[in-house]
């Protein structure tokens, strides 16, 4: 196989992401943009991230895994597996963690694109396959029942208020961050790899 970088833009279902008004939660938010980065030139670019955590898979420790595949465009041009500094008590921890990871990789993503002169087309869509973590973070009015998990909560939702990205839910059968979590069989591997390997 190899991996196609492909520069066209890729097909963005709408309907999946919804737009909240945060300013009640995180009045005045805004991405911080650099101050001197140069005058944007040719097309802009939209960026996707899959993000998924296999959570306790490491039988020794038990800490979860975290995998982070970006694309700019419909090129895959950033992927991250690595096991996890914290051993969480659950799915919806490892998955936040995860989730704090990816933001932290595309506002770097978005500040270097743009010193380099590159236009950033919206909010960067991101997919995950946990729907509380889903609907705590694209839902201004949703709880965070455990105080533990506090930072990663307002982080990510903080990036959602400031249009950094925005997250929709996207089955784990095809979210293509499962390759860096996960043991797969040769069958589901080459189901995902098809996705954007040729």
């Amino acid at each position: 196989m190899r991996i196609l970088f492909d520069s066209g833009y890729p097909k963005v279902k709408e309907n999946w992401f919804q737009d909240y008004d945060w300013f009640d939660f995180y009045k005045g938010t805004k991405e911080a943009l650099p101050p001197n980065m140069p005058e944007a030139r040719g097309k802009g670019v939209i960026l996707t991230c899959f993000v998924d955590a296999g959570h306790t898979n490491n039988r020794k420790d038990r800490r979860s895994q975290t995998g982070i595949l970006i694309f700019v465009n419909k090129a895959p041009i950033h992927w991250y597996s690595k096991r996890q500094n914290t051993v969480e008590t659950s799915t919806f921890g490892a998955e936040f963690c995860a989730l704090t990871i990816a933001v932290e990789m595309i506002e770097a993503l978005r500040y270097k694109l743009r010193m380099f002169g590159v236009t950033i087309d919206g909010a960067a869509n991101v997919y995950c396959d946990n729907e509380v973590v889903y609907i705590n973070t694209s839902i201004p009015e949703s709880v965070l029942k455990k105080k533990y998990h506090s930072i990663a909560y307002h982080r990510c939702r903080e990036a959602v208020a400031a249009k950094i990205i925005r997250v929709a839910k996207q089955g784990t059968e095809k979210n293509l961050a499962d390759l860096f979590t996960k043991v797969l069989t040769s069958t589901r591997r080459s189901f995902l790899l098809e996705r954007f390997i040729y």
